[in-house]
């Protein structure tokens, strides 16, 4: 029985039309959904989170569920959505009841993005996963321009606590329909340190889409060639980033 009230405001920060630009539904049409809040909160080597507003300064949410419903009647013509964050599983009842309404009142195919901090049973069809490695770990005494505050040893606790929840992961990739892995690689560490989690996931290369790690073009592209190489080589997938390279670094692509 839904017990959600549609009225509220809920921890939603964004909604907005886009290309997927990762993975394999990359250039697809979606509808996003962008959940605000997140348990780990990355920084990477020449990068925090591309989606700081959602995670290390997490805004209120603006959004409520019949807000949700009125964002899908503007695009009829869209049939694929994308629930992302932040950590969308960090809200389970709201996760639950936004793939009610994608896909039992509007028949959308649903993409859920997560780091897989957390499991929750939902409609979704393919699950996102992009397991966070030891390259996302926040370095405490470093300063965070999105807060303007050094990154502290609670930060880095905080982060090491969920991001290795590999039950939760194996749960995810097991209770729904299909699935991915999209891990950030930056060097030949991250990628040795990553195959050791495909191997606890149990996931075959074909279901692996690997992601340069980089928040505009020219750190994107220092990293295509080798990575582009390993996938040949190896017979993994690629997985460029769409709306950076399109876009840059901007917000409601």
């Amino acid at each position: 029985i839904n017990t959600m009230n549609y009225t509220k405001k809920q921890p939603i920060g964004e909604m907005y039309p886009c290309l997927q630009g990762e993975g394999k539904y990359i250039g697809i049409p979606h509808l996003l959904i962008r959940v605000t809040g997140c348990k780990l909160r990355c920084q990477f080597a020449e990068s925090f989170c591309d989606t700081p507003f959602a995670s290390w300064a997490p805004e209120k949410g603006k959004f409520t569920l019949e807000d949700v419903r009125d964002f899908y009647k503007k695009y009829p013509h869209i049939k694929y959505t994308m629930i992302t964050g932040g950590g969308p599983t960090a809200h389970a009842n709201l996760l639950q009841e936004l793939c009610n309404i994608a896909r039992n009142e509007f028949n959308h195919y649903i993409t859920i993005e997560t780091e897989g901090s957390e499991f929750v049973r939902t409609e979704a069809q393919f699950i996102s996963l992009s397991p966070k490695l030891s390259n996302s770990t926040p370095r405490p005494g470093t300063m965070n321009p999105y807060t303007n505050k050094k990154v502290t040893d609670a930060n880095k606790r905080q982060h090491e606590k969920w991001r290795c929840n590999y039950d939760a992961m194996k749960e995810l990739l097991s209770y729904h329909w299909d699935y991915q892995l999209k891990p950030v690689i930056s060097n030949k560490s991250d990628l040795i340190e990553f195959k050791k989690v495909q191997n606890i996931l149990e996931v075959s290369n074909d279901k692996v889409y690997l992601m340069p790690e980089g928040l505009n073009r020219e750190q994107l592209t220092k990293r295509r060639q080798w990575l582009s190489d390993v996938c040949l080589q190896e017979g993994y997938n690629f997985t460029d980033r769409l709306h950076i390279i399109t876009y840059g670094d901007k917000r409601g692509v």
